[in-house]
């Protein structure tokens, strides 16, 4: 009997399934194998897999009338997870990042030149509300684009306890 699917995507170059070899968490050497299947491809049915092989073995199994996702060429794995992200803010230190931080300057040098941590709680601070949503929207889309599916998200970038309520608010009305 054939399996029902809404789509499937085919032909991955790679497919990472991080599959392991026994029913138990993998550890050690086994975390260096991510289950690589080449010209890959995996089926959906109702927001949950339903197949998962060569391209051939899992196209042989499906019932027509599902949607077709080419990746050719392409790598597809599961969703990423940050379990550790402060994800409301405002400001970019990118400039200390790449004036500083790259070329090995120490955190403290930075901080007392006017850059780090300070300079990022001072610009939260001064935000709006409506400014860090937006912000952490757009964060959020990035973060997406880039294959992170699932987040744990902190506060931390304000300095009273009303400034980190806030930030879990936003949190909660993006979550």
């Amino acid at each position: 009997m054939a399996t029902k699917a809404d789509f499937a995507i085919i032909n991955a170059n790679e497919l990472a399934t991080l599959r392991g070899k026994n029913d138990r968490p993998r550890i050690k050497e086994e975390l260096n194998d991510l289950g690589v299947i080449k010209d890959g491809a995996v089926a959906v049915k109702d927001g949950k897999i339903v197949a998962v092989g060569t391209t051939k073995e899992v196209l042989s199994k499906l019932e027509k009338g599902y949607e077709v996702i080419d990746a050719s060429g392409k790598l597809v794995t599961p969703g990423l997870v940050d379990s550790h992200v402060h994800l409301v803010f405002a400001g970019s230190r990118e400039e200390e990042l790449e004036k500083m931080a790259v070329k090995g300057v120490p955190y403290l040098e930075i901080k007392a030149k006017g850059g780090g941590m300070p300079t990022t709680l001072r610009k939260t601070g001064e935000a709006s509300t409506e400014e860090l949503l937006k912000r952490t929207a757009q964060i959020l889309d990035t973060m997406l684009i880039h294959g992170t599916t699932t987040i744990e998200a902190k506060s931390g970038y304000e300095m009273t306890f009303h400034g980190e309520i806030r930030q879990m608010e936003i949190i909660k009305i993006l979550s």
